[in-house]
């Protein structure tokens, strides 16, 4: 993939890192250069064996992968209550959520296109599916429904992924 030449690199991924207190509503700030909405966040907890929390906004806030389980997409009313446009908020609900008091977290912040899907279509026999594209970044959410067969997925990115 070819490099872009990208000015302030906090406009279009930021870290945040944070100890939980317990706080329902907690903002979390991202204190780069640029303000970043982000639209898919990676979460986990630094110190607690709980898992990662993968959320993005083309599929929803309370919608969440795990990467580190074969488990299809779970839902989750107990984690974010808004994604804001410098950083996000999360809710209190108890141990197993990113701001139980005393635990340390980070979240991993990309910006894609601002919850904004284009619909493309898949070569072969698969039906095609929403995108949302950096190509500044070179970065793409992507949601389809695989059939099995041999295609092609459009990215959107102006060359190939490595």
């Amino acid at each position: 993939m070819a490099y872009t030449t990208i000015d302030d690199p906090s406009a279009h991924f930021q870290t945040a890192i944070w100890t939980g207190n317990n706080v329902n509503n907690r903002a979390i700030t991202n204190d780069g250069n640029s303000d970043l909405q982000p639209d898919f966040i990676w979460l986990k907890d630094r110190n607690v064996g709980f898992g990662y929390r993968l959320t993005d906004s083309t599929r929803g806030i309370t919608k969440n992968l795990a990467s580190e389980s074969t488990a299809v997409e779970s839902t989750s009313t107990t984690q974010y209550a808004s994604w804001n446009t410098d950083g996000f908020t999360l809710i209190y609900g108890g141990q197993q959520v990113p701001n139980y008091n005393g635990n340390t977290y980070v979240a991993w912040q990309w910006k894609a296109n601002g919850g904004t899907t284009t619909a493309f279509n898949e070569s072969g026999s698969n039906p095609g599916g929403t995108r949302q594209t950096n190509t500044d970044a070179g970065f793409s959410i992507i949601s389809y429904t695989g059939t099995g067969s041999n295609g092609t997925i459009a990215h959107g990115l102006p060359s190939t992924p490595e």
